[in-house]
């Protein structure tokens, strides 16, 4: 018999499977390298699990630090797990304010306690792309590329031929109007005799 799941099991499983994959967190660690560079210890950083390596919440202060100047954050060393929420709650309320969507960030416990590690990827890959768009080059892109939001085409003004003062008539049929139909340009009554025999 095949054991029965529920829909929450599965989705934490699919993600928990995203975030295990080894290239994913070494794309994250090789850009906070890039970022951070001497700031923090590469021996420690490729030796540890990327959610264990920034639990503490210093590491992320230190990232904003190095982006947008000393002392943005502080950086608050401690054991104590109150502190250590705290520095991560700072982090995320700066970088919503900087930009970084709602629906992109992560809740402090998933990163603390491992609730949901692929969304503090996400997160971070979020962070990315604000900061390119912001820095440009000097800061790289990962992650997924978010497409250029398009406008629709606008329809082309009415041609002077077909103006009121012109006397021509104003083709709708260009713009793929047929004027609708209904009973009445079509002949049909319900409710009345069909004559099927041809007269």
């Amino acid at each position: 018999m095949k054991d029965v799941s529920n829909l929450d099991e599965d989705l934490k499983t699919s993600r928990s499977k995203k975030y295990n994959n080894p290239s994913l967190q070494n794309e994250v660690k090789d850009w906070l390298l890039h970022v951070m560079g001497s700031s923090i210890n590469e021996n420690e950083l490729r030796s540890t699990d990327l959610v264990d390596f920034l639990k503490s919440g210093e590491v992320l202060s230190q990232l904003i630090n190095c982006v947008w100047g000393p002392n943005t954050l502080p950086v608050k060393k401690s054991k104590m797990a109150f502190v250590q929420m705290e520095s991560i709650e700072q982090f995320l309320n700066f970088i919503k304010s900087e930009g970084v969507p709602q629906d992109e960030l992560f809740q402090t416990v998933d990163l603390y306690e491992r609730r949901d590690p692929y969304q503090v990827v996400m997160a971070i890959q979020s962070l990315s792309r604000l900061m390119h768009k912001r820095f440009g080059d000097r800061y790289p892109l990962i992650g997924p590329a978010i497409a250029a939001k398009h406008e629709r085409p606008k329809v082309p003004p009415k041609p002077k031929k077909f103006s009121a003062n012109s006397g021509a008539a104003w083709s709708t049929i260009e713009y793929g109007y047929m004027s609708g139909s209904n009973q009445k340009t079509e002949n049909i009554v319900f409710g009345a005799r069909r004559d099927i025999v041809k007269r």
